[in-house]
């Protein structure tokens, strides 16, 4: 490693030398000796020593201190004293010098030793923290975020440009004034009562960095602006609580963004609302149609049919006879179908005979058409849903669970129960499939999971999917029994 450089400042040649000797045998290497201050300073800037040893008198004047202080404030080179004074007036002026040291002669080599590497250690150090606390405060000069640092006693110590702007306080008019004065929140109350608690009262059991919250700032020019605050305390292991620092940022853009976003969803909401409403509406007309017009003509053909083959029966002969009861099977199967169609646009006992009857039917067709055992159940007293659209959209909701069972549960029992308590509907549908991940029922392609929320939101309610791999699938819908307006989703 390269030897520290020292330069020399003194008037007595002997002197002088008898230190240029003892600081070369202790390892240091001499950039220059000088008897001049004038001289010495000039030394200083050409070669750039890491420290100086300067005497005070130079020509019975006292321009030692005046280097020192030279040295340190524009060239941060520190120095040392070697001298011969020791009275109380020497002292008070090395004091003030801003020198590193202090000796007096005559000295002993490593006393000398001892001076120069307490000197150059800590002015190492006091130049890292010099160099940090210039980095940490151009970062903070120019973060966009405020930054307001205030003392155990709750007032302002620093604030940087950002808030300034913030608050419309000058760093001038902010210094030494309470924090509830220059960062006033509106609507808040007493300082005592508000969650921003007194960094005193602040336990080193909470939080180093709390959750930030949300205030409406009221500024010095009477305006009010959201921010978002984070404060906490600043403290020290040996003194203690320090004070307390305040980190806030201007939300407005935010919060009209997620207004925006709000209503948006909002509209869009409403818009699926509407969308549903009408393809029910539509759903009903069309199986209203395909009942009563395509029914009754098919009803007619087997009338007219049925007359036919009676007439042709003495004379037909045995192929004509099966082909009429063939047409007569055929015709009797596309009633059947046209029911059932009718019954999947819109099941008419749900309008005649009310959910749990359209319900129990649902799960009796499911067990037909897939052979899992699917078991309906109403509890005692269950109240009825406060609405047609509310009994629409639970019946669409299990018609959905149990299309998603017969296509990826692998399950052999579902159980339906619909109940209810003094102001919800509960309906719950459960089986003993496969059961999914957290991520398999949140991926983008899960649309029939999404319409389960959304009709259950547009009831003013919600629906909870709970799953495990191997341990089945519960969905659970809850809706108010009083009809209401659905809240915004955050």
């Amino acid at each position: 490693m390269e030897p520290h450089r020292l330069l020399i400042v003194e008037d007595e040649a002997p002197v002088a030398q008898m230190i240029v000797a003892a600081v070369r045998r202790l390892g240091y290497h001499v950039v220059g000796v000088t008897d001049s201050a004038q001289q010495g300073f000039a030394l200083a800037a050409s070669a750039r020593p890491h420290l100086a040893v300067l005497d005070i008198e130079l020509h019975g004047r006292t321009e030692g201190f005046e280097l020192a202080q030279r040295l340190r404030q524009e060239l941060d080179i520190p120095s040392i004293f070697l001298t011969g004074r020791s009275d109380e007036a020497t002292l008070q002026q090395v004091r003030q010098s801003g020198s590193f040291g202090y000796l007096l002669k005559p000295f002993r080599p490593q006393e000398l030793k001892a001076c120069l590497e307490l000197a150059l250690q800590r002015h190492a150090r006091e130049s890292h923290l010099a160099r940090l606390e210039r980095a940490f405060s151009a970062a903070i000069r120019c973060a966009a975020d405020g930054v307001i640092l205030t003392d155990p006693e709750q007032r302002i110590t620093y604030l940087n440009p950002a808030a300034e702007r913030l608050t419309g306080w000058s760093w001038e008019e902010a210094i030494g004034q309470p924090l509830a004065r220059v960062f006033q929140q509106k609507d808040a109350a007493p300082e005592s009562d508000t969650a921003f608690l007194r960094a005193r009262e602040m336990t080193s059991d909470r939080p180093a960095v709390p959750p930030p919250t949300e205030a409406l700032l009221l500024t010095a020019r009477n305006e009010t602006i959201p921010v978002e605050v984070t404060r906490a305390p600043l403290r020290d292991e040996v003194h203690g609580l320090l004070g307390t620092v305040l980190v806030f940022r201007d939300v407005t853009e935010r919060k009209r963004y997620q207004a925006a976003l709000q209503e948006s969803r909002q509209q869009l909401r409403a818009l699926a609302r509407n969308l549903e409403t009408t393809r029910e509406d539509e759903r009903g007309r069309i199986a209203r149609e395909i009942h009563d017009e395509l029914g009754q003509m098919l009803t007619k053909l087997k009338m007219d049919l049925a007359w036919l083959e009676r007439r042709l029966a003495p004379t037909a002969d045995a192929g004509l006879e099966g082909r009429l009861r063939g047409m007569t099977q055929l015709l009797d199967e596309t009633v059947q179908t046209v029911r059932r169609i009718a019954n999947e646009l819109r099941p008419g006992m749900l309008d005649t005979l009310g959910l749990a009857a359209a319900l129990e039917w649902e799960a009796q067709q499911f067990h037909s058409r897939t052979g899992i055992a699917c078991r309906f159940e109403a509890a005692p007293g269950v109240t009825a849903p406060p609405d047609r659209l509310a009994a629409i959209a639970l019946y669409r909701i299990v018609q959905e669970a149990l299309t998603n069972v017969a296509r990826h549960a692998h399950a052999t029992q579902v159980h339906i129960r619909l109940e209810s308590s003094g102001t919800t509907l509960q309906l719950t549908i459960q089986d003993n499939g496969q059961g999914a991940t957290p991520a398999q029922l949140r991926r983008p392609g899960c649309l029939g999971l999404l319409g389960m929320h959304e009709r259950a939101h547009s009831l003013g309610g919600e629906c909870r999917i709970e799953s495990q791999p191997g341990r089945g699938t519960r969905i659970r819908v809850t809706i108010p029994l009083a009809p209401c307006t659905p809240p915004p989703r955050p």
